[in-house]
């Protein structure tokens, strides 16, 4: 039996037709072909989906053999059950009517593909076939093209806020992630193309300051919360031109909005911007309330004692008004840090000598006895070379009237005005000194490199792609997508860590065979090549799966699982 496509040809158009047709022999021995089912025209059954769906029925009742790849999919696929990611996606986006794929298999699908070898929209059915994804989660590589892996994302854009809390709710459920302490933080993802018609019921994409320091680009911005352990808990995406609190209202708006935050006995740890004027108060302060803070980060215990970075820290209050009289006090950190200081003098120092470079070159023009400039032409190319490095408050410089002699020197007090300013920054908390010293304030500020690393995870090469979508709606939930896929990628990791405890390293785990760590990089990409084969015998098909490294052995052992072949079943609760 097998499906035969028809055309009929009624006046000036061709129309198809799909028909269920079996073989059989006639009485002479030939054989022959009838028809057992007219199942309709081609472009109705592709519009409905019914097309799709007899594919998908097909693949279900006949897998094929062949060799296929698994990656990370052993270790994925009991997360993605755990974290109950299908029926949280279809309890909160759910189908019209019978459906053979439902838009929470599909954004596990996705998930998966991000994991494990990150493929366009337009092509993770070629990634579904050659990962046997129908094997894995259920979902039948003929279903997985782009249109239905779009309408999935027009379905997660209307409920991105109810399925990343209810995902990350899940996790401190499911895996006893600690909640306790959180980093925030926002960055950017860039995107390609012009975006003249977007949608007003979602995250923009425009042009604001790029968090890679890239420029103005179009993008749009992603918060993530990450807890102390690196499990990205909680995600939001908001339009791309939005300032992430760097303005003095909006910061001062969340710290009255923080009030909630200390009755309910959350602590937290920021830094201030600039913008907010906090360096006047730490400069009013005497030198000697300046205490040496006991900080050393894993890098520089590897540096000499000597070279290590050095902090020094002042402690101050600040008042903000919650409503009404009532005032919130929260406690001001004032930190000078060697590195950031003697970084910023370096900068200072190298960019004062190209501007002084400038103004010689100026200055030996108009000595040369060429035809002279007007003033006012020389003036602007003064001004271009002072502002160019952001040095024209540390140069004074004096053009005659006839342009005919140019002199500078250093504003020596504007130059140690900025050095006491070197290296200088404030952090914000409601952790009391008998809760936190503050050297601990400044440890737990520098632990913010989670998140940083949650973000290098979110858009590296192993996650988010550039993207290339016509709708802001798709993007953002696409970027919702990648935001899950760093949870899972999290929650592998920190199982792996909690599982070998008190041990810290895995042998083998490095491609030279070393001993390491087990972070998320290092564990998924042993597992890359990894997969098995489907091969006919006289039971039927069998799978044969690729024989298991030692270093693979050690994570499937603390992660708990059995086999690296794929479970009886769908992932469909």
């Amino acid at each position: 039996m097998c499906v035969r496509v028809q055309k009929v040809r009624r006046g000036d158009r061709t129309y198809e037709y799909v028909h269920l047709v079996e073989g059989f022999r006639d009485a002479t021995g030939k054989v022959r072909h009838r028809v057992v089912a007219k199942l309709g025209r081609r472009d109705r059954l592709k519009a409905s989906g019914a097309l799709d769906n007899l594919a998908a029925a097909f693949t279900r009742l006949d897998p094929l053999p062949g060799r296929f790849l698994s990656g990370a999919l052993p270790l994925l696929v009991p997360v993605l059950q755990r974290l109950e990611v299908i029926g949280i996606v279809d309890r909160a986006c759910p189908m019209r009517g019978r459906a053979h794929l439902t838009h929470g298999e599909v954004i596990s699908a996705l998930v998966a593909n991000l994991l494990t070898s990150p493929h366009p929209l337009y092509d993770v059915l070629s990634w579904s076939e050659t990962y046997a994804a129908a094997a894995w989660l259920g979902t039948p590589a003929a279903l997985l093209n782009d249109d239905r892996l779009g309408r999935a994302l027009d379905a997660l854009a209307d409920h991105l806020e109810e399925v990343t809390g209810a995902l990350g709710l899940a996790a401190v459920a499911s895996y006893g992630v600690n909640a306790a302490r959180l980093h925030w933080d926002f960055t950017s993802v860039a995107f390609t193309g012009d975006y003249p018609l977007q949608a007003p019921n979602g995250p923009q994409i425009s042009y604001g300051h790029s968090s890679d320091h890239q420029g103005h680009r179009p993008q749009l911005k992603v918060a993530q919360a990450v807890s102390a352990a690196g499990v990205p808990l909680y995600h939001r995406v908001v339009s791309g031109g939005r300032l992430s609190g760097t303005e003095k209202h909006e910061l001062l708006d969340r710290l009255r909005n923080l009030a909630a935050c200390v009755h309910a006995g959350v602590h937290f740890v920021a830094r201030l911007p600039r913008s907010f004027g906090y360096e006047d108060d730490a400069l009013q302060l005497e030198p000697q309330q300046f205490q040496a803070l006991r900080y050393c980060s894993e890098r520089a215990h590897r540096l000499a004692p000597r070279r290590r970075p050095r902090f020094w820290g002042a402690e101050g209050m600040l008042e903000v008004a919650v409503s009404g009289r009532d005032r919130l006090r929260l406690r001001v950190v004032y930190v000078i840090g060697s590195e950031e200081r003697d970084a910023a003098r370096k900068s200072r120092t190298k960019l004062l000598a190209q501007a002084e470079q400038e103004l010689e070159t100026i200055a030996r023009g108009l000595h040369t006895g060429r035809r002279r400039q007007a003033p006012a032409q020389l003036a602007r190319r003064v001004a271009r070379a002072v502002s160019r490095g952001r040095v024209g408050d540390y140069l004074r410089t004096e053009l005659n009237a006839d342009a005919s002699e140019l002199h500078w020197s250093r504003d020596e007090v504007a130059l140690a005005a900025a050095e006491r300013r070197d290296g200088l920054y404030a952090l914000v908390t409601n952790l009391s000194t008998r809760q936190a010293s503050a050297a601990r304030v400044l440890r737990l500020f520098k632990e913010q490199v989670i998140v940083e690393r949650a973000h290098h995870f979110l858009k590296g090469p192993l996650v988010v792609r550039p993207v290339f979508l016509h709708s802001n709606r798709r993007a953002a939930a696409l970027i919702s997508v990648c935001a899950i896929a760093v949870m899972v990628y999290g929650l592998v990791e920190a199982e792996v860590r909690r599982a070998i405890a008190p041990r810290r390293t895995i042998p083998g785990l490095l491609p030279e065979g070393r001993a390491a760590r087990p972070t998320a990089p290092n564990i998924f990409a042993i597992f890359a090549g990894h997969g098995f084969q489907r091969v006919r015998s006289r039971d039927g098909l069998i799978e044969l799966p690729d024989p298991l490294s030692p270093a693979q052995k050690h994570v499937f052992a603390a992660l708990g699982i059995a086999s690296s072949l794929p479970p009886q079943g769908s992932l469909r609760p």
